[in-house]
């Protein structure tokens, strides 16, 4: 029967050109749109490369300072924090300590000294590639020794491979020179996309050799984000509190607050407001909230249209009425038919989504985001954020969604009419 739907539907649309094409084009934007919107999230929750970890990756990286007298500071945390606190953690798998270098100025220095080529520097441990799970074209991770020597070493993405040595392969060994300083490159990874921060940098180095990278300006107070591998993130936020509880009665001078501290993934990304209440099913309201509000006006427009189309059918639809077809089956027919159109206009949006997304270089990608937006035009795509099953199954359902949304109220209406009145309008 569903075959026989579609059948009578691939009919009508060669017969009703016109229509077909503004509802498929109609589709076609409505998809486009909402898919864009899904992919932007997709790559802040799902894990994607290099961040296959999000599940169990927990962070530690902001904390306050405050006195009786009401003064108070925030930051990243101090080494000092990290080394005697978190790296101690029970129930860590892994844990790793980067230093957010962001706010600096890394340049390339070329074999006559032209500095022209910035790149993003993450100064950070070996660990770091336990957490993520970056994928080596040539070489490995610098080592626990590099670390402790304050080695200058380097690991580079292969597009950075490319800038400074024309090619990626047999970029290991050589020197690459940062703001003057050379690093000996002990790996080349396939690089990641500036959409997941965390992990994001062209040029790895360890975080000994940043300067002042032991400095603290107010106890516990320093430059570093700590991320952890556990199974167990409660039991992490009951050491990290009794760490909090100890130092705060340990002294009168300060008041240490960590903000219930580690934070999971999905909290970490869009809790903002570092102690403000969140709830994970909050964020999934919102996020359905505007999915329903993108959907809703061309699921609109859309019923117009069908509503004018069932206008039309009315004296066949009152045919098979008077031949006893039930009000469920014509209404089953109504929405299969125009789930074909809704079908064939949203194939159209997926792919007029990725064109979107490649003309743009991806930087429409952070028009949600409040980081980096120096990177702008710069930003990469892998492949992995366009051809998921979840992103074709989201757009699978945001064609059904839509469908229902256009189509039922407007066949359900006109299909309550008697059999007689459809009749007298044939």
């Amino acid at each position: 029967m569903v075959l026989t739907y579609f059948r009578q539907a691939w009919q009508m649309m060669k017969q009703q050109r016109l229509f077909s094409a503004i509802y498929i084009g109609g589709t076609a934007l409505a998809i486009a749109t909402t898919t864009i919107f899904a992919i932007m999230y997709y790559v802040k929750i799902v894990p994607i490369y290099p961040e296959y970890n999000r599940s169990s990756t927990y962070y530690i990286d902001r904390g306050e300072m405050s006195k009786e007298d009401g003064s108070s500071a925030q930051s990243s945390i101090s080494y000092e924090f990290a080394r005697d606190h978190v790296l101690t953690l029970r129930d860590a798998e892994t844990v790793t300590l980067y230093i957010d270098a962001s706010w600096d100025d890394y340049y390339l220095s070329d074999s006559q000294g032209h500095s022209d080529i910035k790149v993003a520097n993450k100064p950070t441990d070996p660990a770091f590639f336990k957490v993520f799970d970056y994928d080596f074209i040539d070489g490995a991770p610098f080592t626990q020794a590099d670390l402790d020597n304050k080695s200058h070493v380097a690991v580079i993405t292969d597009a950075l491979a490319e800038k400074a040595f024309g090619t990626a392969e047999g970029a290991v060994g050589k020197n690459i020179t940062l703001n003057f300083i050379d690093y000996k490159v002990r790996g080349v990874v396939r690089a990641a996309s500036p959409l997941t921060p965390a992990s994001f940098a062209d040029i790895f180095t360890p975080y000994t050799t940043y300067p002042g990278y032991d400095e603290y300006w107010r106890p516990n107070l320093g430059s570093f984000h700590t991320l952890v591998v556990s199974d167990n993130g409660e039991s992490l936020r009951q050491q990290i509190q009794e760490i909090e509880r100890r130092y705060n009665t340990s002294q009168d001078e300060y008041k240490l607050e960590l903000y219930s501290q580690p934070k999971d993934h999905l909290t970490q990304t869009f809790n903002y407001s570092m102690n403000g209440d969140y709830s994970h099913i909050g964020l999934f309201r919102d996020l359905l909230t505007v999915l329903l509000v993108l959907l809703l006006v061309p699921a609109l427009n859309l019923s117009g249209m069908i509503s004018s189309r069932m206008e039309m059918r009315s004296s066949e639809l009152g045919v098979r009425k008077s031949f006893g077809a039930t009000r469920g089956a014509l209404l089953g027919q109504v929405l299969w038919e125009n789930l074909l159109l809704t079908l064939i206009g949203g194939l159209f949006g997926l792919v007029l989504s990725w064109i979107i997304i490649g003309a743009t270089s991806g930087s429409i990608l952070t028009l949600v985001n409040d980081w980096n937006e120096d990177l702008a035009g710069e930003v990469t795509v892998n492949l992995d954020m366009f051809l998921s099953p979840w992103i074709f199954l989201i757009s699978l359902g945001l064609c059904v969604l839509l469908n229902l949304l256009s189509a039922f109220i407007p066949a359900a209406i006109s299909l309550r009419r008697p059999i007689v009145t459809s009749l007298k309008e044939k």
